[in-house]
């Protein structure tokens, strides 16, 4: 095979990775669901073999699992799964708001208290955009890694963004707990704005323990 065709090979590969990976994280693949290698390739227009390589990637990364005679699916994660990486993701959102406190811009606080706001005023409508309010409850979250100034941090939980995702979307789904998330969410952004950081530590980590226990509910 020559060298054009070994990289197209693998640019596709990437593509119907990457395809697969967002439709995880817009939940439209849920956990659970049979990830079907024709399907997708067909979709997207490509061979069966990229999309294998693709599967192959996701596997590797613990987000698809092969149940052998069955099939792929996307990864039930076990409740030590969650608690496990709700720790971590603690560990790391608490290193990091120390220095982005000081370095994330106004403007970035203003646009996304007025989302949430926004959504707020939705909600109590009774016409909430679930999935909107994931992805700015996720820029929330994104805002204070980002801003940070520590690149090991940023990686890691680049790495963890997408099981957080999911995880989000089954709360929102399944539990009552929108319009305290909302509020939870407002808070951590004026603890922001004010520089407030002792605050922020404390209510940020109580926030992700609610969050991981509204998980957690039988």
């Amino acid at each position: 095979m020559n060298k054009l065709k070994v990289n197209e090979r693998k640019s596709l590969a990437q593509d119907a990775y990457n395809e697969i990976r967002h439709r995880i994280y817009r939940n439209e693949i849920k956990a659970g669901d049979l990830i079907k290698e024709s399907n997708i390739a067909e979709e997207l227009g490509i061979s069966r073999t990229p999309v294998r390589e693709a599967i192959k990637m996701l596997v590797s990364e613990d987000i698809l699992e092969v149940r052998d005679g069955v099939g792929t699916f996307v990864k039930m994660l076990s409740f030590k799964d969650i608690k496990d990486i709700f720790e971590v993701r603690k560990a790391l959102e608490t290193i990091a708001i120390k220095s982005s406190i000081y370095r994330i811009p106004l403007s970035k606080i203003n646009e996304l208290e007025e989302h949430l706001e926004a959504i707020m005023e939705e909600f109590e409508k009774g016409n909430l955009d679930k999935d909107k309010f994931s992805d700015i409850d996720m820029e929330v979250h994104k805002l204070i890694v980002d801003y940070c100034d520590n690149e090991y941090v940023k990686s890691i939980y680049s790495g963890m963004k997408l099981k957080i995702k999911q995880y989000q979307h089954v709360s929102y789904e399944n539990l009552n707990n929108t319009k305290e998330s909302i509020t939870q969410h407002l808070e951590i952004l004026r603890l922001i704005k004010e520089k407030k950081l002792e605050n922020l530590t404390k209510f940020l980590e109580e926030h992700i323990d609610w969050s991981l226990r509204c998980l957690l509910l039988p």
